[in-house]
């Protein structure tokens, strides 16, 4: 099967299974554990992208996180706009792969803590000095989801100018397919999992989620997803 195919809805739906599944198995407990296991997930990201931007000599400012970020929404299954460039840099969400996955699948309620966690952590495993701010997000009730990238304006054109080409440079080098997205998530819950809960429930809370998405998406993804989450997810290749 082509890697190609997998997209947002089996990224965040496995995130939502993972969550439901920690809930059910384990309750309160579980739910806790989920969330450190959100934070890990991102701050492991976040360090990918910081690598790279060290490896090309970038200092590690909000600008360079926003241009080193790891996907694309390839299928245009989110829509953003950016609402203010000064005094600070100012991006609202109108629609959202992950929440609009979630709702279809009647996830929400397990999916939504993704995007209390998610974002900021990213921020923090690129650089722990950085300040996102979300003022509310779509999966939350919020009318956008509203993030306020503290630390980076552009004041004119040229500085406009300056941004977009250097985000175009790059290019997708540093991006990655959502194959490695979500092998790298259950690698993420897992290791949380196990951190929080031990090894035996991380194992348990795993193999419901692998299995509910099996039977969402087929044995065969599934299976990519778990050959995908045995790699390294430290290393960077580039």
């Amino acid at each position: 099967m082509d890697r190609n195919l997998f997209d947002i809805p089996h990224h965040a739906n496995l995130f939502a299974l993972i969550y439901r599944a920690a809930v059910e198995k384990f309750g309160e407990k579980g739910a806790l554990a989920a969330d450190e296991g959100t934070k890990l997930y991102g701050q492991q990201r976040g360090a990918r992208m910081a690598q790279r931007a060290i490896k090309d000599g970038e200092p590690l400012t909000m600008e360079n996180y926003l241009i080193y970020g790891e996907w694309a929404d390839k299928s245009g299954l989110s829509k953003n706009s950016i609402t203010s460039m000064t005094p600070v840099y100012f991006m609202e969400c109108t629609v959202c792969g992950w929440c609009d996955t979630w709702k279809k699948s009647g996830l929400l309620e397990y999916g939504k803590n993704y995007c209390t966690y998610v974002d900021k952590n990213l921020v923090k495993g690129f650089n722990p000095e950085l300040v996102l701010d979300i003022h509310h997000v779509l999966s939350q009730g919020g009318k956008t989801c509203a993030f306020q990238w503290n630390g980076f304006k552009i004041d004119n054109e040229k500085e406009l100018i300056a941004f977009s080409e250097k985000k175009k440079a790059l290019g997708d080098r540093a991006q990655k397919d959502f194959l490695y997205h979500t092998g790298h998530l259950l690698y993420a819950m897992r290791q949380a999992l196990s951190t929080n809960l031990g090894m035996e429930p991380a194992d348990i809370i795993c193999e419901k989620a692998m299995n509910d998405f099996a039977e969402m998406y087929g044995s065969e993804m599934a299976d990519m997803v778990l050959t995908e989450s045995k790699q390294d997810f430290s290393k960077v290749d580039y």
